[in-house]
């Protein structure tokens, strides 16, 4: 990401990155990819109450948007937090759909282990760039960076001062990345289910470069 990337900004936003409640799944130990599924009761659970802390550290800290990918899950978790919170209803946002991964959407963690061991070992070494088939990191970087510029466009065009964006694991790890200016998989970001990271993005006009930290990271309930 160039240090210039939130210099439009003229005022302070949080944007609040959050991985979607655990699924059915999750639950059952898949490799889901952009397969549809929806949140387990534990996910719920989880949903509801991440949407009920953030009500607490979004009171009156102005207008927050609210924005989800439009898989299942993802929407589930942002439309309950969108109640517990009194938000308005998530926008769907297509560029925080989670990522391809190829060969092995579907399948389950163990079963994969044990029956492609030459696969699961260059998923060991490479990550998802070893999977055929899987979106590659160097899309996944720009990908970020494209839903980095619409989460900051949004946040500029309707004066908001805090923007949410519930989204996958894959996807998460580039969003954390890419302002890193990182392009490789490993080191790997722990993302647990309904975790939260927050960007806090302030303006500096001296440098036409905003001033960026990350606040929090795969925070848990």
């Amino acid at each position: 990401m160039k240090p210039d990337f939130f210099a439009a900004i003229k005022s302070s936003v949080d944007f609040f990155v959050i991985r979607h409640g655990q699924s059915e799944g999750n639950a059952a130990g898949l490799f889901q990819g952009r397969e549809d599924f929806s949140l387990s009761e534990t996910g719920r659970l989880q949903a509801a109450a991440r949407g009920r802390s953030l009500k607490t550290v979004l009171n009156g800290a102005g207008k927050t948007l609210l924005f989800s990918s439009p898989l299942g899950r993802a929407r589930e978790t942002a439309e309950i937090i969108a109640d517990e919170a009194g938000m308005p209803k998530p926008v769907c946002l297509d560029k925080l759909i989670e990522m391809d991964i190829g060969a092995w959407t579907g399948k389950n963690w163990d079963h994969v282990k044990n029956t492609e061991p030459e696969l699961w070992t260059a998923f060991q070494s490479r990550s998802w760039d070893g999977i055929p088939g899987a979106e590659s990191s160097a899309a996944l970087y720009e990908r970020a960076l494209g839903a980095w510029a619409a989460l900051r466009d949004a946040a500029i065009e309707q004066n908001a001062a805090n923007a949410i964006a519930v989204t996958h694991g894959g996807l998460i790890q580039w969003l954390l990345k890419s302002t890193m200016g990182c392009r490789t998989w490993f080191p790997l970001f722990p993302i647990a289910n309904c975790s939260l990271s927050r960007l806090h993005v302030e303006p500096r006009p001296v440098t036409q470069s905003a001033f960026l930290s990350w606040d929090e990271i795969s925070s848990k309930q």
